[in-house]
């Protein structure tokens, strides 16, 4: 799952959740990013992954809230003193 592109903003995307090939893991995680311009300026790519939000896949709507919830508040300015969070 991710959200929509917008340059400078901030998405988050997993490849291993619920749905996808992965489906004997009891856990996942999804990466918070920030969308920057290619240097062609044509396209945006993913940045270097800002936060990580980890939780049960039993859980994962709660997992992907937090995700949003990060994201808007790395908009925001927010600078975590931390990399990653459980829930």
């Amino acid at each position: 799952m991710t959200v929509a592109k917008t340059a400078y903003k901030h998405g988050y995307s997993g490849s291993c959740g619920p749905g996808n090939m992965h489906t004997a893991c009891k856990t996942f995680s999804v990466g918070c990013f920030q969308w920057l311009p290619k240097s062609r300026g044509n396209d945006l790519k993913k940045s270097a992954v800002r936060f990580r939000v980890k939780g049960k896949v039993s859980d994962a709507k709660r997992v992907y809230a937090e995700a949003e919830e990060f994201c808007s508040m790395l908009d925001d300015g927010w600078l975590p003193d931390k990399r990653s969070i459980t829930v």
